[in-house]
């Protein structure tokens, strides 16, 4: 791929000597060349124009690598210093692309507070001028290569690794802040959850609420809440809770006197980050709420001389899912009053489908009046998106064009997950720097395969042999498609089926979440990377 260098000045002459000497001097970045631009087209490519208005269209359409802007040019509206405008559009379309300034005599104290706020350099127009400007532009050149070499992908591929950025979630930030102020402010502690759909960041989330607190003085600790079976008894899961929270609070259990007392005197030594429990009397043992309440009272007593509260991140609360009386557990004990009177504040994340479950009525609907506050996490906002892929790629010299961050969220619509598993096989398959639509094919391939290890596959998994047909002919539509055209399509197939048996298996596929319905009669895929998942199952068929 070529390396592309923009250049605007309203001087003719001296914009095409500009163009020259670029184009004849200034060599492309060594993994450019390794990564080849085809025999037929330049290594360098430099493109010039004396309006702001024209170089505003063509920057907008094509992801230079360099921009070089004159800064006293005549603007859209006839300002003097017209090249603000370009730099200003150029830094909100692409924060990397390297910006060099030519100046003139009075601008020169403009152009070095611009180097200070980003501009990788600024020249004088001078006799000197055209070996300055050929100098500045192959050192930003190298600059590129050097981050290149530096940086490795920002972006994560699989659930487990956390993200460089952590992208929007202004909401939900904010909705934790306020949780915070109340439980140091007041006596209330407004324990919460996090609710959400797979991939959409709710560990992510609570890693971000940790952080918070750390960075406050506030101690946290977040707990992967581990599988239990039907046969798991409540004390060992309420076990689990506290050995969970010792593990990650910052302080060593020989600091915690009055918790290693307390467990020792029922049986339970602290090796090193883990328990060790004695065969004890079943009968001598504490209920489980008894154990959970008394061992949060007396690790706020050890912890309340060096912090200020106490905050609990429960993850993967649907881990619990075969013993789900462990919230009920959990409810009594947060519910009682020694516990109310500590500053400990609690925060669980689950999936959606499985706090239904957990709630529904008959069973455990306690639980939902007790969390009231909670968070339904969404997807990100088209904006959110673009923020996170540019700011994920600072620094490391990589450009995406326009045109792939808007497919980006067009395919993901926001997906935390899918986005970064996307964006982790398009910064893979960079040319020389940049990610444009030449790579996009390639991507989307590996992007998907990887999405099917990780979850497609089992929601695939979730259709019956003949469900799964009609699933694929409703995926081949990017819009709602009526019932009378999915039946039209199934009944195309070597083995006909009933209008009747494809309406039944439909509604099975609605059942499951695997289809939407969308108005009268017309269903949908609701999310487009599955829709390509089952496209390409389709086709090896």
């Amino acid at each position: 791929m070529a390396l592309s260098i923009l250049v605007v000045e309203d001087d003719a002459e001296l914009l095409k000597r500009y163009l020259r000497a670029l184009q004849r001097r200034v060599k492309p970045a060594a993994l450019a060349v390794q990564s080849g631009t085809g025999s037929d087209q330049p290594a360098v490519v430099v493109e010039g124009y004396d309006t702001v208005q024209e170089a505003l269209e063509r920057l907008r359409a094509q992801p230079f690598d360099v921009l070089v802007v004159d800064l006293v040019i005549p603007g859209i509206s006839g300002e003097e210093r017209g090249g603000l405008q370009l730099v200003a559009e150029s830094k909100k379309l692409d924060a990397l692309r390297s910006i060099i300034v030519v100046t003139g005599y009075g601008t020169v104290a403009l152009a070095r507070d611009m180097l200070m706020g980003g501009a990788f350099d600024f020249i004088e127009k001078s006799d000197t001028a055209i070996e300055e400007l050929v100098d500045a532009v192959q050192r930003a050149v190298a600059h590129r290569e050097t981050n290149l070499v530096r940086f490795g992908n920002p972006f994560s591929r699989m659930t487990d690794e956390e993200p460089t950025v952590f992208g929007g979630r202004g909401k939900e930030l904010e909705f934790f802040q306020e949780r915070l102020a109340r439980a140091l402010d007041t006596r209330f502690r407004e324990h919460f959850v996090v609710l959400g759909n797979w991939g959409i960041g709710k560990s992510t989330l609570l890693r971000e609420y940790k952080k918070l607190c750390q960075a406050q003085g506030y101690v946290a600790a977040l707990v992967r809440l581990q599988p239990l079976d039907a046969d798991t008894r409540l004390i060992d899961a309420a076990r689990s809770i506290v050995e969970g929270i010792l593990r990650d609070i910052p302080y060593p259990g020989v600091r915690l006197k009055r918790t290693g007392d307390f467990l020792k005197s029922v049986g339970i030594s602290i090796v090193g980050t883990g328990f060790q429990v004695e065969r004890r009397d079943p009968e001598a043992e504490l209920g489980p709420v008894a154990f959970l309440h008394d061992s949060l009272v007396e690790l706020w007593a050890d912890l309340k001389d060096k912090t200020g509260l106490l905050t609990v991140l429960l993850d993967d609360l649907d881990n619990f899912a075969a013993r789900p009386e462990v919230l009920t557990v959990l409810k009594q004990t947060l519910s009682m009053d020694k516990v109310r009177q500590a500053r400990i504040l609690v925060g669980l994340s689950c999936p959606s489908t499985n706090w239904s479950q957990f709630t529904s009525p008959g069973k455990h609907h306690p639980i939902a009046r007790y969390f009231t506050n909670r968070i339904d996490l969404g997807p990100l906002s088209e904006e959110e998106v673009r923020d996170t892929i540019l700011r994920s790629r600072e620094g490391t010299g990589i450009a995406f064009s326009r045109d792939v961050v808007d497919r980006v969220y067009e395919l993901t619509q926001g997906h935390p997950f899918e986005m970064q598993v996307l964006c982790y096989h398009l910064f893979s398959n960079q040319l020389g720097g940049r990610v444009d639509r030449e790579v996009w094919d390639k991507a989307l391939d590996k992007a998907i395969k990887d999405l099917g290890l990780a979850v497609f596959d089992n929601l695939y998994g979730l259709a019956s042999r003949e469900e799964a047909k009609v699933l694929r002919a409703v995926a081949t539509h990017n819009s709602p498609v009526p019932t009378r055209e999915i039946q039209r399509s199934v009944q195309a197939g070597r083995r006909a089926e009933t209008a009747k048996s494809i309406s039944k298996y439909i509604q099975r596929l609605r059942d499951k979440g695997l289809v939407q319905r969308c108005g009268r009669g017309s269903y949908l895929v609701p999310d487009p990377m599955f829709r390509a998942y089952l496209c390409m199952i389709a086709d090896e068929k």
